[in-house]
């Protein structure tokens, strides 16, 4: 992410996003500011990281806060589409199956 300020500092922070299985947790680096845009820039990185995952459907989100302000969100989802893994799907076009 990329905060727009005056200086000659970047202005920039991490983002991380670690999925734990079942739900997601969005938290920003140790340089992020703690100001009013942060939970903006979470919901974010949050939505790109659903883009990614396509196969996943969001349950529900919560706010973590520190003194007032949202820092980390934690997100709920399942998966809805799966892939087929089954010996059928392995063969290539032309091929019998043995059985």
């Amino acid at each position: 992410m990329r905060i727009p300020q005056p200086g000659n500092g970047s202005g920039r922070f991490d983002v991380g996003v670690h999925d734990m299985g079942g739900w997601v947790r969005v938290i920003a680096g140790g340089t992020a500011p703690q100001d009013g845009y942060l939970p903006v820039y979470l919901a974010h990185r949050l939505s790109h990281w659903l883009r990614e995952n396509p196969h996943l459907r969001l349950l529900c989100v919560v706010p973590i806060s520190k003194d007032g302000n949202t820092v980390e969100l934690h997100a709920w989802y399942e998966q809805h589409l799966f892939r087929d893994i089954s010996p059928l799907a392995q063969q290539r076009p032309g091929e019998e199956s043995e059985g």
